[in-house]
């Protein structure tokens, strides 16, 4: 049910950063090529950590999951500033 599942996102929201800031501070410090954010999982029921990646080497450290959280990680490509 919609709602059930919108109660459930809202209450483990502070969970869930509190995780991003933990995975942020074990695999994303320090690695320029690396940036997370706080997103919906493939089944849209719990928060994920999205992980965005230069390349496919500066993902390699990165874990499938953490915690009770699923990671799901992009390769974008280098950023070049126009």
């Amino acid at each position: 049910d919609m709602v059930d599942r919108r109660e459930k996102l809202v209450a483990s929201k502070p969970a869930a950063l509190a995780a991003k800031d933990a995975f942020t501070s074990r695999y994303v410090a320090g690695h320029p090529d690396l940036s997370v954010g706080l997103g919906l999982n493939r089944t849209g029921d719990d928060w994920a950590m999205k992980v965005f990646a230069q390349t496919q080497s500066a993902a390699r450290e990165i874990p499938e999951s953490f915690g009770e959280f699923a990671v799901e990680v992009q390769i974008t490509g280098s950023a070049t500033a126009t």
